[in-house]
């Protein structure tokens, strides 16, 4: 969804699962779920890509989880009114079907359920949700009507 967005606004987009660090690939690859010690770099990593973008006049998607208040802190450190959430809801059910079909280091039941461990779910004052167990062209026009506003600024 996040590459889609970034193609229909003709914007940037930054896969934040590219910024991991070595260590962060292998432990996932693994199985091995991430603490919070092992994020706070990564998220500075994104929060930096994020105000380069900002700071070059440029709109930005970036994909990631942020999966608690305080990643997102992070994520919107000194450019928070620039930042918007959009938090694409399912269930731990659906999201590890849709894994299956996926290729990618971060894989498996148990990752997944470390992550909806962890996950602080935002309220809709702090993120734009989306059920994403509609049709994908019915989550694409919402997240579509709703960043449409935010960039016609």
């Amino acid at each position: 969804m996040s590459q889609h967005l970034a193609q229909r606004f003709d914007m940037p987009f930054e896969e934040g699962d590219r910024y991991h660090s070595e260590a962060n690939v292998e432990k996932m690859s693994s199985g091995i779920p991430l603490q919070d010690a092992d994020r706070w770099e990564w998220l500075i990593t994104l929060n930096m890509i994020a105000k380069q973008h900002i700071h070059a006049g440029r709109n930005v998607v970036i994909s990631c989880s942020a999966l608690r208040s305080a990643y997102r802190d992070v994520l919107t450190k000194d450019i928070a009114p620039h930042c918007h959430f959009i938090y694409l809801h399912a269930s731990q059910s659906v999201l590890s079907a849709r894994l299956k079909q996926r290729e990618h280091f971060f894989n498996g039941d148990a990752m997944l359920e470390s992550q909806f461990a962890a996950l602080e779910l935002p309220s809709k004052d702090n993120a734009f949700i989306i059920d994403v167990t509609q049709t994908f062209e019915c989550v694409s026009q919402q997240a579509e009507d709703f960043i449409r506003p935010l960039i016609s600024n």
